[in-house]
């Protein structure tokens, strides 16, 4: 098995919440795939571990290193799990886990080496899915009692750190096959999590250090994408359909995407772009796809609406992150490894009964514009104002700097953004994705969904401005499953001043968020905007 030393309605201004949440922060989740999730973590926990340890003694698995990390990239997913699927992977990890011990006890046998077994609570000498969902359950209840309210919220925050870094290498190891040092240090951390008695003062040590990996992923993946892709541009996108068959992709795996419309080649079956995927329409490789129309989207967080509203099939790609209470059945499909009740998975790039679904479904009989939106942005230009904005902070022309957006297009926040710019100081700027430049200390960019615009802009001002001595503030506007990875990211950057939104529970819990507040120094945004500006 092991060979030596081998090489993450809001078009017409209405705005749809989502459902309320039920267990701990998970919305709408059957309680026993909760359960199922515990076991699941805990299996990946401890196959990590015994990977670790034969690594240290010179036995590398590229295939079961990837393995594991495709597996923490699924535990993030937001519907419900088709529960056989699931089961056969629980099942499946577990085996995976037994052989790699084995393998690392006959080493130790054979080398003479104390083997340092881990203690299992999950007994799978009979795999009788009640009684593993009962340890599920109690293994829940085990952690909670053994680890204290800070300890928890910081594993909680490893954790997430952990699924958000992992989606992302899925998606960067779709184009390269070079071994990315980023894959150790996601499982190396992992694996703290099985020590419990680690101190807390040391997993705050390991959160700081993994902030920097983290961000590492997140600008290399960046990279990839434009080296594949083509650089980002600024791009008109048409909200809206044309007449024909259609297909809704959703999710944020470009590579996803693009085998899709592959497979669509000599076919007349129109793609849509839905949520964050609005990226493709920026790189430059998308436009040699004429299947590709445009984006749909009605509503900015009632993903169901969207799905039954389109007269077409769905595709949910991989790294899709909305939770999904009610899936109409037949026409939607997945890409993920694990799919959803009521979806079709999509196996080996195999697309023939997508198309086929989408050949008899109704389609459009007419064309439906709704708007045209921005996408991308013209680095050099972005980069000139920021120039002139740079030479206005060293002739302290300005005393503070915010920026507003990082996930941006968020209507629920309009009233508040419109209502700060009215009581904006004259000495403080404003970078928005989401603030209009009514006011000359304010520079709009109009780029959708565009995080790494922020991050290129705010690395671009540090080089020149020391953040120690300059006030930055971060106002990033909508929620989703990598707003804590974002959140440490600009942690990373220097910033200091981060303001998150209101976010629902299963993105960032009530507690946690006090945690955050106590720990990190982070603030949410208030119903006054006045007097969050006074207090920065």
């Amino acid at each position: 098995m092991f060979n030596k030393y081998s090489d993450k309605n809001f078009w017409t201004g209405d705005n749809m919440s989502y459902n309320d949440c039920a267990i701990e922060g998970f919305c709408s989740i059957d309680p026993i795939v909760y359960s199922l999730m515990e076991v699941l973590l805990y299996e990946l926990k401890q196959i990590t571990y015994y990977y670790i340890k034969m690594q240290e003694l010179g036995y590398e698995n590229k295939k079961l290193k990837n393995q594991i990390i495709n597996y923490l990239s699924v535990v993030l997913i937001g519907y419900e799990f088709n529960r056989k699927e699931f089961e056969d992977l629980i099942y499946k990890i577990h085996n995976e886990k037994e052989s790699v011990k084995e393998s690392y006890i006959a080493i130790c046998d054979k080398e003479n080496i104390d083997c340092q077994i881990l203690k299992s609570n999950i007994d799978f000498k009979k795999f009788n899915m009640s009684a593993i969902v009962q340890q599920g359950e109690q293994q829940a209840v085990l952690r909670n009692k053994i680890l204290n309210s800070d300890v928890k919220n910081i594993y909680e925050i490893i954790l997430n750190l952990i699924k958000s870094a992992s989606i992302r290498l899925v998606e960067l190891k779709s184009y390269t096959d070079d071994y990315v040092p980023e894959e150790d240090a996601i499982l190396k951390l992992f694996n703290s999590l099985n020590f419990s008695t680690m101190q807390e003062s040391k997993l705050l040590r390991k959160i700081h250090d993994f902030a920097k990996i983290n961000f590492q992923i997140h600008q290399k993946l960046h990279q990839f994408k434009e080296e594949y892709y083509g650089k980002i541009s600024l791009n008109d996108v048409q909200i809206g359909v044309n007449k024909g068959k259609s297909i809704l992709v959703s999710g944020q795996n470009l590579k996803d995407l693009e085998n899709l419309l592959e497979a669509l080649k000599d076919t007349d079956i129109n793609v849509y772009t839905h949520d964050g995927l609005i990226v493709a329409h920026a790189y430059p490789k998308f436009e040699n796809f004429p299947n590709l129309k445009g984006h749909y989207q009605i509503s900015l967080d009632n993903v169901q609406y969207d799905f039954t509203s389109f007269k077409g099939s769905v595709l949910v790609i991989r790294n899709f992150q909305y939770l999904l209470d009610r899936l109409y059945r037949g026409r939607i499909f997945t890409t993920n490894i694990i799919s959803g009740k009521g979806m079709s998975r999509i196996e080996n790039n195999d697309f023939s009964k997508l198309i086929q679904i989408t050949q008899e479904s109704e389609g459009y009989k007419d064309n439906h514009r709704i708007t045209t939106v921005k996408v991308g942005y013209d680095e050099n230009v972005v980069m000139q104002n920021v120039d002139e904005l740079i030479k206005k902070i060293e002739n302290k022309e300005i005393k503070h700097l915010l920026i507003v957006g990082l996930l941006n297009h968020a209507a629920m926040h309009s009233e508040y953004f419109s209502e700060m710019e009215q009581h904006l100081n004259d000495d403080y700027f404003v970078i928005s994705t989401v603030m209009t430049a009514k006011k000359d200390n304010i520079l709009y960019f109009d780029s959708f969904f565009n995080s790494s615009l922020i991050y290129k802009i705010l690395a671009h001002i540090k080089n020149r401005v020391d953040f120690e001595k300059f006030p930055v503030s971060v106002f990033i506007t909508t929620c989703n499953l990598h707003t804590m990875s974002h959140l440490f990211n600009l942690r990373n950057l220097g910033i200091k001043n981060i303001y998150l939104p209101v976010c629902t529970a299963n993105v960032l819990t009530p507690n946690m968020l006090e945690f955050l507040k106590s720990k990190f120094n982070v603030r949410q945004i208030s119903s006054n905007p006045k007097k969050d500006l006074k207090n920065l």
